[in-house]
């Protein structure tokens, strides 16, 4: 699974948070950032125990997107 770019996710961070982003000092966008990074591979992880994104979803433990 290839990860999302950081400048891809910033922007994306960016468009859910809104204005407040700016505000934000740089360990509050760290955290947003590192918190989106862990379900990345949480995800990653549950995908190549289950084989396939579709045998995940199946198997009831797959998140709702």
């Amino acid at each position: 699974m290839k990860r999302i770019s950081l400048k891809e996710l910033v922007k994306s961070l960016k468009d859910f948070i809104g204005k407040e982003w700016d505000g934000y000092t740089k360990e509050e966008k760290m955290k947003w950032i590192y918190s989106y990074r862990k379900v990345e591979d949480d995800t990653e992880k549950m995908i190549e125990k289950h084989g396939s994104v579709e045998k995940w979803y199946e198997s009831g433990e797959g998140r709702l997107l």
